[in-house]
This record gives C-alpha cells, structure tokens and sequence, in this order.
C-alpha cells in the first residue's frame, strides 16, 4: 500500500470511528440501552452486592460459617467477565448490522476498503470498552477495601496486581472489540454473530475440558487466555506465562480480524 492509497484508508477509517461515535449517540442507543447496563452497571451491581453479603457473614459470630479475605487478583472478576465480553458483542452487533439490507449498501460506498470499516468499529468500541474497564477497575479496587474492609482489606488498587489490572484489562477488553468485530464480518448475521460469541465465550471454552486431552486444549482457549493474562487467578496452564497469554489473545484475535475482513472483501467481490 502507497502512502496515498495509505492515507485514504486512515481517512476512511477516521470518518468511520466519528460516524459510529454519532450512531451511538442517538435516543435508541444500543450502546446506552444495551451495553451501558450490562457492561458497566450490572458488574459493579454484582461486586458490591457479593462483597456486602461476604462483609456481613464475616461479622457474625459463627463456627461454621466464615469468609476468607478476597485478593487484589481476585477483586475484578465480574468486570473482566461482563465489561469485556458485553463490549466484544457490542463490536460484533454493530459490525453485523452494518452488513445487512440497506445499511450494506451505504457501508459499501463509505468504505471502499472493506477492511477500513471493521477497522473503524474495532478502534471506536475497543477504546470505549478500554476506558470504561480501567476507570471500573480503579473504582472496584478503590471502594471494597474502603467499604468492605473485613473482607477486602488485602485488595490495594497501587498493589502489582491492581497496577496490571489497570493496564491489561484495557487491554484484553480492546482487541475483544477487534474479535467481535472480525467474528462479524466472517458471519456476516447479527444474531448468529452474538449468539456464536456468547456460546464461544461462555460454553465452549469451559466445556472444552471435558473432550479428550480437554486440558490441553483449554489452555489454548483464546478468552480464558486474554482473562488469565489480565492476571486474574484461573485453574489453567497455557504454555507461555500471563504476559504470553495476553499477546496470544491479541494474535488470535488479530488474525480473526484480518480473515473476517478478507470474508467481507470476497462477499463484495461476488455480489
């Protein structure tokens, strides 16, 4: 790719994350009436509502119930869970309707690179995605030990755990963004895509340890890789460490991306 044609795919892809920015922004937002609850508040509305039954069983006084103190790698859980994978599905839908009826038309004049517009809905929901986790993050990691401190007392958001949190949960949560959007354009359905994500993420990975040489496998499942690489405490082990896990998570989802986008540039060619 020459510099010129280089530049125009950089305007293409710039024109595309506003468009999405103002596609998102409108009284029947997706983005505000689907993944701004489940993505942001349902998380923090179960941590804090675990935390506070954990807090009030600590404080009763008896011999056979009790609590065992949470740690810093332990204290996110739900938002790498929920805030990752509900931006993952909001890439996945928006990249998926964009590629039926009438909207294909219009993403085919905008975008004469088929790549650039996947491209600009990975960069506008992956950013998005990363900024909120590391904001929930740092609040999580800031309120229980403050607010639940019989339980939560060990959680430190400046501890090494809470400080690698910070930096790759954003991390893990943008290139999700990038799979979901590539899962997209090689399924090219919205609800097949979202139900495909869901199943992968929440089924598959799981289940997997139970097929033969399950274990094996499941240490190559490309999400509970992303998660494990976060630094969050998972009963897996992948051959490379937690810095390892994070850049496979990113290959693959990368690769999916790029075939993906090679699937919407065949599709266009044929129709």
């Amino acid at each position: 790719m020459n510099g010129r044609a280089l530049r125009d795919a950089a305007g293409q892809t710039g024109r595309g994350v506003r468009a999405e920015a103002i596609r998102t922004g409108g009284r029947r937002s997706f983005l505000v009436y689907g993944a701004l609850p489940a993505g942001v508040v349902l998380p923090l509305v179960i941590t804090f509502g675990i935390a506070a039954v954990a807090e009030r069983i600590a404080h009763l006084n008896s011999d056979e119930i009790s609590v065992n103190a949470v740690s810093s790698s332990n204290s996110v859980y739900w938002i790498i869970t929920f805030t990752v994978v509900v931006g993952a599905l909001t890439a996945a839908y928006a990249q998926a309707t964009s590629m039926r009826a009438v909207a294909r038309d219009v993403d085919r004049h905008l975008y004469p690179r088929a790549w650039t517009s996947a491209a600009s809905r990975w960069i506008f929901y992956g950013l998005l995605t990363a900024a909120a986790s590391a904001i929930l993050v740092a609040v999580v990691m800031s309120v229980l030990p403050a607010a639940f401190p019989s339980v939560y007392s060990e959680v430190a958001l400046f501890s090494s755990a809470g400080v690698r949190f910070v930096v790759t949960v954003p991390v893990y949560a943008f290139f999700a963004c990038g799979l979901g959007a590539g899962l997209a354009a090689l399924i090219g359905h919205p609800a097949g895509t979202l139900a495909a994500l869901l199943f992968w993420v929440f089924v598959m990975e799981d289940a997997i340890i139970f097929v033969p040489d399950g274990a094996k496998i499941q240490a190559y499942m490309p999400f509970l890789n992303g998660t494990w690489g976060t630094g969050q405490d998972l009963a897996i082990s992948p051959p490379w460490g937690t810095d390892g896990a994070l850049v496979y998570f990113a290959a693959v989802s990368t690769a999916l991306f790029v075939v993906g986008t090679l699937a919407v540039g065949l599709r266009r060619r044929r129709g």
